[in-house]
């Protein structure tokens, strides 16, 4: 059997796939062909693991039919393969565990395509289905919430809907790296929950900026369930905070760096 360190990410752009270590080979998801494929300890299937909400979006396409065809072509390839579900799955209960019933918003094409995915991967020999709750990281696409955060860290003012609600969130980094180590399917989640207004102002903090670079369109509707994962992990908001800022610091790094 081949070292664990012989491993192979289908999908290099994504947002997991940047935080798995460097030696793990890399290819991308796209007119993907198995054959170019060599033998491999485990294979990483990234790709179409970033929550997206446009329901005119194609997800039973790429998220079941296309992510099927391409984790049958490479099981022969190797020993196991890990494949990314999502802990929103059971984002209708406030105390969520991998042997729940998924309870979720059913208008959300995107959810009833992991749904579908997720449950036939169940019966699938050698592999492995990883469940993490909201991740973000400087490689998540622009457009979503946490671009703006990294924004206003830069000293850009910025406008986003109201951020005072709670959510179970991770740096992508905790998400790769508890991943990389597992043997088994699980979910991938700190058990706790944050709020998001102070967690944005907390990163803020840091970057000696002052939570007024944020404009806030305040809302009374609470439109989600408070959810969790109902086992608590060794990961903190400490962690959180410090991965998110090492994070949006070495961006910032390589900004001055390269405009240098």
């Amino acid at each position: 059997m081949k070292d664990i360190s012989d491993c192979l990410i289908i999908g290099d752009s994504s947002q997991v796939a940047a935080w798995l270590p460097e030696n793990c080979d890399r290819i991308s998801s796209r007119e993907f062909d198995s054959s170019l494929v060599g033998d491999y300890r485990r294979i990483f299937v990234c790709f179409a693991e970033q929550r997206t909400f446009n329901n005119d979006f194609d997800f039973m396409g790429v998220n079941y039919d296309y992510t099927l065809d391409v984790i049958n072509s490479v099981l022969p390839k190797c020993d196991d393969v890990v494949f990314y579900s999502t802990a929103m799955l059971w984002e209708n209960l406030e105390r969520y565990s991998i042997t729940d019933n998924f309870c979720y918003n059913e208008d959300n094409k995107y959810l009833v395509s992991k749904e579908k995915i997720t449950t036939e991967l169940k019966s699938w020999p050698n592999v492995m289905i990883h469940y993490p709750c909201n991740f973000n990281s400087s490689h998540r696409k622009k457009g979503y919430l946490f671009s703006k955060l990294m924004d206003a860290c830069k000293g850009t003012n910025v406008a986003t809907g109201d951020l005072n609600f709670n959510r179970e969130i991770v740096h992508a980094s905790y998400v790769a790296n508890k991943s990389y180590c597992s043997n088994s399917s699980e979910i991938i989640a700190p058990g706790f929950l944050t709020n998001i207004r102070t967690y944005f102002h907390d990163v803020l903090s840091h970057f000696s900026f002052h939570s007024q670079a944020i404009s806030e369109t305040i809302s009374e509707h609470k439109n989600k369930t408070d959810s969790c994962h109902a086992i608590v992990d060794d990961y903190s908001y400490d962690d959180l905070l410090h991965d998110t800022c090492s994070d949006i610091q070495n961006i910032i790094d390589s900004e001055i760096l390269y405009h240098d």
